[in-house]
């Protein structure tokens, strides 16, 4: 199947956020807060020109809800509303490598 036109995807982790810069070629990669909301966002976006997919290929973030990646990826921790910055995949993945990993404890108990 090819798809031609433009694709969004909301992705859940900064993981998947990763792979998609990784994946696309030659990635725009913003972090950006809406002017009246507020809300924090990240998105990685090419154009793409081979199967499957023929057009823009967007992944988006919602930032706000891993707020150690948000500030790990920001020079200064943070943007104002309505500000973006340009970012790099290098610097993505090493946002990813700043946030903790969350294992949780394991009952020997039983």
């Amino acid at each position: 199947m090819d798809i031609v036109g433009d694709v969004s995807v909301t992705v859940d982790n900064p993981s998947e956020l990763l792979a998609w810069a990784n994946v696309l070629s030659e990635p725009t990669i913003l972090a950006w807060r809406g002017h009246v909301s507020g809300k924090r966002f990240v998105h990685v976006t090419a154009v793409n020109g081979t199967n499957p997919i023929h057009g823009r290929a967007t992944a988006a973030l919602r930032a706000d809800q891993h707020p150690q990646f948000w500030k790990a990826l920001l020079p200064n921790g943070d943007l104002e509303p309505g500000e973006e910055l340009s970012v790099t995949t290098p610097q993505l993945a090493q946002a990813w490598e700043a946030m903790p990993i969350d294992i949780p404890p394991i009952d020997m108990s039983e």
